[in-house]
């Protein structure tokens, strides 16, 4: 008779027993399954928000006198070497264009209001309250979008000026009415600023179709922003792009987070699932020490014991892994992502089948090594004692 003979008769006599340490490797691998596709959905989902949440790319001239905007030291709006609106087609065609998320171009112009100098900034509504979606506006609805004779003004113009939600405020000697203020978010570009519609502060300014700087916001989950920015570069000529390297560190710093998250837990699913499987087998072997016992007596040796103890439990470990394997990708796919509240699609994914049949088949081995280990040490005439 075969080894695996002998095993397998031993686990048709103790159906219930095998029933159970198979149950538990099926929740254990079905819950990291079910916990990895999930947590991956969710790292992408924070990612693609993150990336939206605020420009990670600027787009500058690469000469003229310098100034500060965010942080960051950009050409100021009076360079002799502008640039102009045909920038933003020519951005969408780099091979990666898909991750351009917002494109949101910026024409800067100083002026006087009241005997105050006022930053203004041209912008395309749309793109701009698209990219700064963490703004919260005073006197203007969700998804307004101001009209060419609306302009919304940051906190602290707005406390300079006096001025409140339909006001009108008259600039370069064209009236606007105030549609929104920005509440303060300490930051100078964004409290010490008007907004102005992009084509009418051009009109106004006398510079048709310049821009000063292009603000984008970048999906970089599955593409290197630096290859993103590489591509623009290479189809800009005569720019600067530069990536927002805090940006980037405080996305993927929060994606690390998921990672351990994951890690951690699916590390203590492991650990369960396995000392469930040394126990079962534990228990299996102190009830089988007569057969054992037998085994050892008629000549069996202690790798053959080993082998049959090792047999069964990486038998059933298999059995669990298959089926974990579709019970957790099955939940991962039905209700994961409604469950974490991610907007990202979670699919089958076949090459986790491979990766929970060799972490469940290692998990029954190294679960059962003792167990096995402790049996073959049996002495048989000590074991025969029990006839």
């Amino acid at each position: 008779m075969r080894l695996t003979d002998i095993a397998f008769q031993n686990l048709r006599r103790h159906k219930m027993r095998s029933l159970l340490l198979v149950i538990s490797v099926v929740i254990g691998v079905a819950a990291i399954i079910f916990l990895y596709s999930t947590t991956q959905a969710m790292k992408e989902d924070v990612a693609n928000k993150l990336d939206q949440y605020g420009s990670n790319i600027l787009i500058l001239p690469d000469t003229g006198e310098a100034m500060t905007f965010g942080g960051i030291t950009i050409e100021a709006p009076t360079q002799i070497k502008q640039l102009d609106m045909s920038l933003i087609s020519q951005m969408q065609t780099i091979k990666n264009k898909e991750t351009l998320a917002t494109i949101a171009p910026k024409l800067l112009v100083n002026t006087k209001i009241k005997g105050k100098e006022i930053l203004l900034l041209g912008v395309d509504f749309s793109q701009e309250l698209r990219l700064k979606k963490w703004w919260k506006l005073n006197g203007l609805a969700q998804n307004q979008i101001p009209t060419a004779n609306e302009v919304i003004l940051g906190s602290d113009v707005a406390q300079a000026l006096s001025l409140s939600p339909k006001q009108s405020v008259t600039i370069k000697g064209q009236n606007f009415i105030v549609a929104g203020i920005v509440q303060s978010t300490g930051s100078a570009e964004n409290d010490q600023a008007i907004f102005i519609d992009l084509a009418v502060l051009q009109k106004l300014a006398d510079r048709p179709n310049a821009i000063s700087l292009i603000e984008t916001a970048a999906l970089c989950y599955t593409c290197p922003i630096e290859e993103v920015t590489q591509q623009l570069s290479d189809k800009l000529p005569g720019t600067k792009v530069t990536a927002l390297k805090s940006t980037l560190e405080s996305r993927d710093d929060t994606v690390s987070r998921f990672n351990l998250f994951a890690r951690s837990v699916s590390l203590i699913l492991l650990l369960a699932s396995g000392l469930v499987i040394t126990m079962t087998i534990k228990s299996s072997v102190e009830e089988r020490t007569l057969e054992i016992g037998i085994l050892r007596a008629i000549g069996f040796r202690k790798h053959h014991i080993i082998q049959v103890v090792l047999t069964e439990a990486g038998f059933l470990s298999l059995l669990g892994g298959l089926f974990g394997y579709f019970l957790g990708m099955s939940a991962a796919v039905n209700v994961g992502s409604a469950l974490v509240k991610s907007q990202v699609h979670i699919p089958w994914q076949s090459d986790l089948l491979v990766y929970a049949l060799t972490a469940s088949f290692l998990m029954g081995l190294l679960g059962s090594l003792y167990p096995a280990w402790k049996a073959a040490r049996l002495d048989p005439t000590e074991s025969l004692r029990y006839l």
